[in-house]
């Protein structure tokens, strides 16, 4: 889908993005601005003193509404849906950490499960909603680690406490989807994206902001599991297909409604150390000592999800190789680090370099 068919649609949509602080709610926002649509956010507060918040950076505050508070707290998040009334809603908020989830379990299914609950049941009634799209993870899935790709018809299931919340968030959907939302002009869909790298991402335990850090503090880089692999992706790619589902389902809610993979279509994945070894080379002209600390909390080793129902159904594809992903990501944090007082021009830019190739 090019950039005329996603202007002509979003252009003056009311369109409410929770979790808006956030690595891909921050990117989301600010192509969704660009593309003329009348946004608002709902998310916790970035924390202050925060040097890193991509949100705080590049000033989103100024383009659009954005409203703080707990995904939990049920009463402002259906006021601030009531006040916005959109016809485009993405469903971003979360505790989005494995890592985190094993240190804070109830929380991350609190978050991730009731969060959704809340969402869904607010939007239920909402007259003005055509396209509702819940963000959860390709870690829903029953990884049995036997190196096969996952399509949306895989078991799910959850082997952490951040897995088994996405897992059920999956299930929560359909059953709001097949019972309830059946009887509403809603469409409702989920979306399960592999891993997504990119400028603006500084979240704890991710593998490109432990290599910005690191290089910033002039500390070893220290990898949990080098030999792990995963379906690496560059954030518009992702965003794009989660765009023309919003659009596919307001046209028709029975056809588009259900659940969505968006992985890369090369067949090779790179591992954990392949990466980081690709990203350092063209980052930095010195060679960077990388150390191992094996943690003894489960992360599967491997992951792949099968994207084709994306590419058949809502003719989605991935722009960027993986070259191009690692290179477009690289120069986002270089003017990040030289030049931080153009890190928002430098977004737009990288934006429309993509978006005008469509």
């Amino acid at each position: 889908m090019n950039i005329k068919k996603l202007k002509k649609f979003y252009k003056n949509k009311r369109v409410l993005v929770t979790g808006h602080t956030g690595f891909k709610g921050t990117w989301l926002c600010l192509i969704l601005n660009f593309l003329g649509a009348k946004v608002t956010g709902y998310s916790l507060s970035p924390k202050p003193g925060d040097n890193f918040d991509f949100y705080k950076k590049i000033g989103l505050r100024k383009n659009i509404k954005s409203n703080f508070g707990n995904i939990l707290n049920k009463k402002k998040l259906l006021l601030v849906i009531e006040n916005c009334k959109p016809q485009v809603l993405f469903h971003l908020a979360a505790q989005s950490l494995v890592i985190k989830s094993y240190l804070d379990p109830k929380t991350t299914l609190e978050t991730n499960i009731i969060g959704t609950a809340n969402v869904l049941d607010a939007c239920k009634k909402q007259k003005s909603l055509r396209s509702l799209i819940i963000v959860t993870s390709d870690k829903c899935y029953l990884n049995l680690e036997k190196r096969k790709n996952f399509t949306e018809r895989s078991p799910l299931g959850g082997n952490d406490p951040y897995s088994f919340s996405k897992a059920m968030a999956e299930r929560l959907v359909t059953l709001y989807r097949n019972q309830i939302y059946k009887k509403t002009s809603v469409g409702l869909a989920t979306v399960r994206a592999g891993n997504v790298v990119g400028g603006g991402d500084f979240s704890e335990n991710r593998i490109i902001p432990d290599i910005i850090k690191h290089i910033l503090k002039k500390k070893n880089l220290i990898l949990r599991n080098p030999k792990s692999y995963r379906p690496w992706q560059h954030i518009f790619d992702v965003l794009t297909g989660y765009l023309i589902l919003g659009i596919q389902l307001s046209k028709n809610k029975n056809y588009f409604s259900g659940s969505y993979n968006f992985g890369p279509k090369d067949k090779k994945n790179y591992t954990v150390l392949e990466l980081t070894q690709k990203f350092l080379n063209k980052l930095v002209n010195k060679k960077y000592k990388i150390k191992y600390n094996k943690t003894n909390l489960y992360e599967s080793s491997c992951l792949d999800i099968n994207s084709n129902k994306s590419r058949k159904k809502l003719k989605w594809k991935t722009n960027y190789t993986g070259i191009t992903m690692i290179e477009k990501t690289i120069d986002w944090y270089k003017v990040f680090i030289n030049n931080p007082n153009k890190i928002k021009q430098f977004s737009i830019k990288q934006i429309l370099d993509y978006f005008n190739k469509l």
